[in-house]
């Protein structure tokens, strides 16, 4: 099994700015994915898919390659990761000899995913014969009591949605996942045909709460340092 690992960190970070360089314990934010992938059991090569020279030093200190600059039009606010991806994938196919059988996007702000998390997750998607991979959580409320307010700006949908529960216990519901970007993995064939990770032959890699942490404001790099000081997650694991 041979995987590309593609990192992908923009210089224009909104939420928190050069989020992607800023430390978070004793690492930069960056680097969490770096050592994590190259701690990874499989056979791989990681690349960092960036447009900002900063965030190039920075991963190459900690050991991934830059091989090329993110164009300037895959590096805007609207972007999409999904052509990202397919650029690093094309840049490879025509400079790198390797045939991989992964592709595997790896989002700096959702940093907890450690080395035995990959080794797990794919030996799941192998075991299982699927397409794609999605690291996900549980969600905290069920969907249930999420809905829009109606047109009066008053209360009516949550009012029918739970009348029509037998009950209306939360711990009666059926368990509800959503991604957590903590990693993205596909088959390089069925990405390149699909340009998609989500497949109807999809499985899930489900993690506890405190290291499905994302990184899109202030108050979640305050919650994810917190987690760091606070010793909630493993530090030797990015040793």
């Amino acid at each position: 099994m041979k995987v590309l690992f593609v990192v992908a960190a923009r210089g224009g970070s909104k939420g928190v700015p050069r989020k992607n360089i800023k430390m978070i314990g004793p690492l930069p934010l960056i680097a969490y994915k770096i050592i994590a992938a190259q701690k990874c059991s499989v056979d791989k090569r990681i690349i960092v898919s960036t447009d900002d020279k900063e965030i190039a030093s920075v991963s190459a200190d900690y050991g991934a390659e830059i091989p090329f600059i993110r164009p300037d039009f895959l590096a805007t606010d609207s972007a999409d990761s999904m052509d990202v991806v397919e650029h690093a994938m094309q840049w490879i196919e025509e400079n790198d000899t390797s045939k991989y059988d992964y592709i595997c996007l790896l989002e700096p702000s959702s940093p907890f995913a450690s080395y035995k998390d990959f080794d797990k997750a794919f030996e799941l998607i192998e075991k299982n014969h699927a397409d794609t991979l999605l690291g996900m959580k549980e969600v905290e409320v069920n969907s249930v009591f999420i809905h829009p307010l109606d047109s009066d700006h008053r209360l009516s949908y949550f009012y029918e949605a739970i009348k029509e529960l037998k009950s209306g216990r939360r711990q009666d519901q059926e368990k509800e996942y959503t991604m957590n970007g903590c990693m993205y993995i596909a088959r390089w064939d069925y990405f390149k045909k699909n340009k998609s990770f989500h497949s109807i032959n999809a499985v899930p890699y489900i993690m506890p709460q405190e290291n499905s942490i994302e990184i899109d404001s202030l108050y979640d790099y305050k919650i994810a340092s917190a987690i760091v000081e606070n010793a909630l997650i493993d530090l030797n694991l990015w040793k």
